[in-house]
């Protein structure tokens, strides 16, 4: 995530809004505010968030892996075992934690974005 947003950065900041905003006199903190990180920002939260499914399948990974007791090695066995409540359980806990991972990743949107906040307000 770090490394795509670095790329991005230097992108954006090799773009021709940014060479006419330098133009116009912007120029060290309120260039990369204004200019870049608008533009960057959004596609960084979504893989920031997006990864939260990551997380339990790294789990399951890491727990097989080391024989660490955990969600991940419970899952497993209630596969293997043909536990249908308990493998339930475990994929309607890790639905809704990447469901509320979305949820925050939309919240934060509405309050970086000003264009979403227009769209929200036209609705009305």
């Amino acid at each position: 995530i770090a490394l795509y947003t670095r790329n991005e950065v230097v992108k954006s900041l090799n773009s021709d809004y940014v060479l006419f905003a330098k133009a116009r006199g912007e120029k060290g903190w309120a260039l990369i505010e204004r200019q870049t990180l608008r533009n960057v920002l959004l596609p960084a939260i979504t893989l920031q968030f997006l990864s939260f499914n990551e997380l339990f399948s790294g789990a399951v990974l890491v727990e097989q892996v080391f024989s660490y007791p955990g969600l991940g090695q419970t899952a497993v066995q209630a596969g293997l075992s043909s536990d249908v409540p308990l493998l339930l359980a475990i994929v309607l806990i890790s639905a809704i934690f990447v469901f509320v991972g979305n949820l925050i990743a939309d919240i934060l949107y509405y309050f970086i974005d000003p264009r979403i906040k227009e769209d929200a307000n036209f609705e009305k």
